[in-house]
């Protein structure tokens, strides 16, 4: 019998490898776009797989072509990728003047850009009309002779006849000129030679030329930074340095994962937000916003994707919800146990507040009948809503499991192609995702934070995983509220401790809000475990109505010894004094909603 290979249409792809074509089949985030696609510098924020390369993606040339064939945009994408380039952080630090080497920095980025920038218009020419060309053409000559002529080197031959063979020979010039400068900054490990090249700076190459797009072809340069964390200091400052010129004709989009090095400036001043540039944190976004729901912008990929594989949930139908359905037994267990707590909190309490008890203590009660009967893993995760929720902004983390569901699904399937994902399937892909995540955190070979070290991060998984319990025995308590999944400090954190907790939401384990204060003066942090471990400590996802009030003592203590037990023999966790009056009266849990709480 012939096999028939299936195509997974979860398949896990790079949005800097997609064609144009492709990733325009994929787009789905118009609401996000809008947020970015303006003239402003601005950064967006976002863990890893929240999807910025996607939007970079999709405001480059050739996607806008597709998206508007009948209109022309009014700006320039140039999208550069920081883990492309060649930067040599080591070296540079080798410099003993902070000026040598933000100038040797500066020359160094605007030669990266601008190749950047020839190389976009060899693949589409037409962006420079036959009548503006002499006119880059001399630009580019004009920039050269001024570089040069502070130094002995012969100017770089350029094609003035054609232009493209103009281009090629700009781009042989322009990566001469930058590989002059890496090769002198790894002879500085050998001798103190001072550079003798040409310097190519902001006002002598990157503004005039974004100034020719701007004022004769009417399209500002959109230079797109993917990945800024991975910035050199000193090529970070220099970046500040160009978006606190707040030029028209150039303006910087930068994508960072929350490590974002410095906001300083050469001038030692910082960039601010809003004076400066535009802050968009797509995770928390993605979240918190019901104008732009998370759970909607999944269900639109997934339909794409399903209709990409004629995959059809139903005849002339494809539905994500139906694709991944919940869990018939444990939706009418759910059923009667609403009704049943309904009936017994008829008898003690009146009006909204009946509903409301049931709706705080509905999971609670089923989970702690099933731990009664059986093994408390029975709680089954399933249904499309419930597989969006767990991803917690992660789009990457959603397809992930998408594609290993549907991988199990194709084996078992009596069919070619699955038209549904079974909740049994789809219980087991999340848990064994979680426990991927929970361990992964004490591993640090994989982590950005360039200085942290394997004792932090076992520090941070001992916490991670005795906030879960912590919450895990919240859920199963008696308490009138029960569904936590973030805390807020009562006294002000060390500088270990905020260091610490930077880290965990630099790599998503955790994701940061902020709540008024009780008193009425100002905001407090508020940390949210990310949802994608929920199933680690079989925790319910479909909301959360409070977080616990700790003190920085606790939380240190929690990240020493975790959930394990103490020398005296007491629990940790119920020693930790947790609460804002310092008892440990469950009813004095700290609790507001999500929306007032931003999340």
């Amino acid at each position: 019998m012939e096999t028939i290979e299936v195509k997974n249409p979860f398949e896990l792809v790079t949005a800097s490898k997609l064609t144009a074509q492709e990733a325009i089949d994929l787009w789905c985030d118009d609401k996000r776009l809008d947020r970015v696609n303006n003239k402003e510098n601005c950064f967006i924020n976002g863990h890893r797989g929240t999807g910025k390369s996607m939007l970079f993606r999709i405001l480059q040339h050739d996607c806008q072509s597709l998206l508007r064939p009948t209109t022309d945009a009014d700006f320039l994408a140039v999208y550069f990728s920081v883990r492309d380039a060649e930067f040599l952080t080591e070296e540079l630090e080798l410099f003993q003047s902070d000026a040598q080497k933000s100038v040797i920095s500066e020359s160094h980025f605007s030669l990266l850009i601008v190749k950047q920038l020839f190389v976009l218009l060899q693949g589409a020419p037409a962006l420079v009309p036959n009548a503006h060309r002499k006119e880059l053409i001399a630009l580019l000559i004009a920039c050269l002779r001024n570089a040069f002529q502070y130094c002995t080197f012969k100017i770089p031959s350029i094609d003035e006849q054609n232009f493209d063979d103009f281009l090629k020979s700009a781009i042989v010039a322009i990566e001469t000129e930058r590989s002059r400068i890496v090769a002198y900054i790894g002879l500085r490990l050998y001798e103190a030679t001072p550079f003798s090249g040409p310097l190519f700076l902001f006002d002598t190459l990157l503004a005039p030329i974004s100034d020719f797009f701007d004022d004769t072809l009417k399209k500002c340069l959109y230079i797109l930074i993917d990945d800024g964390d991975d910035l050199t200091e000193s090529h970070t400052i220099v970046l500040n340095s160009w978006i606190a010129r707040r030029r028209k004709s150039a303006v910087f989009k930068v994508s960072t994962m929350f490590g974002y090095k410095t906001y300083r400036t050469r001038s030692r001043s910082a960039i601010q937000h809003p004076h400066d540039f535009a802050l968009y944190d797509i995770a928390t976004r993605y979240m918190s916003n019901p104008a732009e729901d998370y759970v909607d912008l999944l269900s639109a990929i997934c339909t794409k994707r399903l209709q990409s594989a004629h995959i059809e949930t139903s005849p002339g139908k494809t539905d994500p919800y139906e694709f991944f359905p919940e869990d018939i037994e444990q939706s009418r267990a759910l059923e009667a146990l609403d009704q049943k707590l309904y009936e017994e909190y008829g008898k003690i309490y009146e009006g909204r507040k009946v509903r409301d008890y049931v709706y705080r203590h509905l999971t609670s009660e089923y989970v702690k009948q099933l731990a009664q009967s059986r093994s408390p893993h029975s709680f089954m995760y399933s249904g499309f809503r419930t597989l969006a929720i767990l991803s917690s902004g992660h789009v990457r983390d959603f397809i992930i499991c998408a594609q290993l569901m549907f991988d199990y699904a194709s084996r078992q399937s009596p069919t070619p192609t699955p038209n549904r994902i079974t909740p049994a399937i789809q219980n087991r892909v999340v848990r064994d995702h979680a426990d991927e995540v929970l361990g992964e955190i004490a591993d640090p070979r994989q982590k950005r934070g360039l200085h942290s070290t394997n004792e932090d991060w076992e520090e941070i998984k001992r916490f991670v995983e005795g906030l879960g319990t912590l919450f895990k025995q919240k859920m199963l308590s008696d308490d009138s509220e029960r569904r936590v999944f973030s805390f807020a400090f009562q006294d002000e954190p060390n500088e270990k401790l905020k260091r610490l907790l930077e880290l965990a939401v630099a790599e998503g384990y955790l994701m940061k809000g902020y709540i008024s204060r009780k008193e009425g003066t100002g905001r407090r942090t508020l940390y949210v475990l990310t949802r994608r471990l929920a199933p680690a400590f079989n925790l319910d996802v479909s909301s959360y109505s409070g977080y616990l009030s700790v003190k920085s003592d606790r939380v240190l203590d929690l990240m020493q010894h975790g959930a394990s037990r103490a020398p005296d023999g007491a629990s940790n966790l119920e020693q930790m004094t947790l609460f804002d009056d310092g008892s440990n009266t469950p009813d004095q849990w700290v609790f507001i909603s999500p929306e007032e709480a931003g999340l």
